[in-house]
């Protein structure tokens, strides 16, 4: 049994495999070389980055190029046959491997690993220096059966959208609610979020007892084992695809950061703590969102009684 076309963003799945055992759930999904392929701006979109998110998602993908079709598509479907088996075979295993390869990867010399376009340093050098740093993961929930962004909307569906942002704030807190929505409907297939679909997230978030602190815009959320008073980590991105934009890093674990980097450099101009701390959670260039969040994160050092402003320069407070 397949689907076609599954996901309600702009990116698609061609072809979606029903998991026999689970019918909720699909055991493969099947991408060809049709419109959303050539859609792609650059190869490594469609070869790398492309797969790389769908496998964090818990998607095994199998590619089926039309040329082999249309000259052998006994062999094609075979082949297709052979990945469903192979997926049912690797149930529950599969996906932990894939995870396990890409936050393991092989160290390369002394290069820095660039993802996204931005310079990261590798995880060991990062927590040489940083004691107070740990690896950002990501929460990858199971894919959805979902026929259109209504059933996100479904009574029905309730206790199960709960369960979900339970599992995201258990792996990801502290977080911003907009990155938690985007988490959670991302496992629904729907990239945006409409004022249907944001009133009903919300709804459900007024419903569940769940500690946050509202700074200004911002809304972070916490899991039980954490809170904003003895917070005293931060997280970075090491590995492709885990990366949190700018202004989804909570201002908690910028000030905890700028905190750490006061402490081995003493003191820092303003605007040299901004580069230092944009460079810390992995952006190599200081943009407008960047910077924004740097400042944000200063601020909330400061209202911490982390550090101080004397004579132009930020420093640690020894208080």
């Amino acid at each position: 049994e397949v689907n076609t076309s599954i996901g309600c963003s702009g990116y698609k799945i061609d072809i979606a495999v029903v998991n026999r055992n689970k019918p909720s759930q699909y055991i493969l999904g099947i991408l060809c070389d049709g419109n959303n392929y050539y859609a792609t701006k650059t190869a490594k979109d469609r070869e790398i980055i492309q797969q790389d998110v769908l496998r964090l998602l818990g998607w095994t993908v199998h590619k089926v190029w039309s040329t082999d079709w249309w000259e052998d598509h006994e062999r094609v479907i075979e082949d297709i046959l052979t990945a469903i088996k192979n997926a049912e075979a690797n149930e529950g295993k599969e996906i932990s491997k894939n995870v396990h390869e890409i936050m393991s990867p092989e160290p390369e010399k002394s290069e820095p690993v660039v993802l996204n376009n931005s310079s990261y340093r590798e995880a060991s050098k990062v927590t040489e220096n940083h004691l107070s740093v740990n690896q950002y993961n990501i929460c990858n929930l199971e894919i959805v059966l979902s026929s259109s962004s209504n059933d996100f909307l479904d009574f029905a569906n309730t206790s199960k959208i709960k369960n979900q942002i339970n599992q995201v704030l258990e792996i990801e807190a502290p977080i911003k609610k907009n990155l938690l929505a985007k988490r959670v409907l991302a496992a629904w297939g729907i990239s945006k979020l409409g004022s249907r679909i944001k009133a009903h997230f919300e709804m459900l978030l007024s419903q569940m007892e769940i500690k946050q602190t509202d700074k200004s815009e911002d809304v972070i959320f916490w899991n039980n084992t954490l809170n904003s008073e003895n917070y005293e980590g931060y997280r970075v991105a090491t590995i492709n695809g885990q990366k949190r934009d700018a202004e989804d890093i909570p201002a908690d674990e910028i000030a905890n950061g700028v905190k750490e980097i006061l402490g081995n450099q003493i003191s820092l101009p303003t605007e040299d703590l901004i580069r230092e701390s944009s460079k810390l959670f992995g952006f190599a260039r200081t943009g407008t969102q960047v910077e924004l969040a740097m400042k944000k994160g200063i601020e909330t050092a400061l209202k911490k009684s982390f550090i101080k402003e004397k004579d132009g320069r930020v420093l640690i407070n020894d208080l």
